[in-house]
């Protein structure tokens, strides 16, 4: 089963998209992980696209589908995509991509959530710098800021502030929103509202996943 997550920034792809993993077997590829890390290695095409993340920009398509290639190619069982296609040549690209392994899109869900309740989680985020799990200041209690699962430091991300948040909401609405019309023609979108606990938001998906599969 090959899967997309979409959805605007903040609204909680690398959540759901950790959970899919461990109930469908699938592997997880994070497109905004595997950036950060070609970055925090000094890559070459981590330096290319530091500037770009930054700023709050699209990383060009041509750093993210070599990204893309070697993982598709390393990865033979199916895969969740989360952070990836962003625009409707990424998307065009991904199905070459597929194409290529004998493979197909199977299921696109796109998560559903209002630009103020984005901003709001946006704001509050740390990630762990090193296991990159995903909390929020409201949930964390007292006054440490260390990961419970590896005990490295909580970070907010530099373009976690009001004025990069709307921007990239606006990234997202120009070039990534198309591509729900692409996915619906194609009769492999299923919308899902991202609003509410993690687990609500989890159980909508399952009962989609289990739609396709029926």
């Amino acid at each position: 089963m090959h899967t997309v997550l979409l959805g605007p920034p903040g609204a909680g792809k690398g959540t759901q998209a950790e959970r899919l993993k461990v109930r469908l077997g699938l592997v997880h590829i994070a497109m905004g992980n595997l950036l950060r890390e070609v970055v925090k290695k000094k890559t070459s095409l981590g330096e290319k696209a530091r500037a770009f993340m930054e700023e709050g920009k699209l990383v060009p398509d041509s750093v993210i589908l070599e990204l893309l290639k070697n993982e598709i190619e390393f990865e033979k069982k199916g895969f969740i995509l989360d952070g990836f296609p962003r625009n409707l040549s990424q998307a065009r690209k991904l199905d070459e991509l597929l194409d290529k392994e004998a493979e197909k899109l199977d299921l696109v869900i796109n998560l559903e959530v209002k630009e103020a309740v984005l901003i709001e989680r946006l704001k509050g985020r740390l990630i762990c710098s090193e296991c990159g799990r995903v909390y929020h200041k409201s949930n964390i209690d007292g006054p440490s800021k260390t990961c419970k699962d590896c005990g490295a430091p909580l970070l907010q991300r530099n373009d976690d502030n009001s004025d990069i948040i709307k921007k990239r909401i606006e990234v997202y609405l120009e070039h990534t929103h198309p591509l729900i019309d692409y996915y619906r023609k194609k009769g492999i979108l299923r919308n899902v509202q991202g609003e509410g606990t993690s687990e609500e938001v989890f159980q909508r998906i399952m009962e989609k996943a289990v739609s396709y599969k029926l």
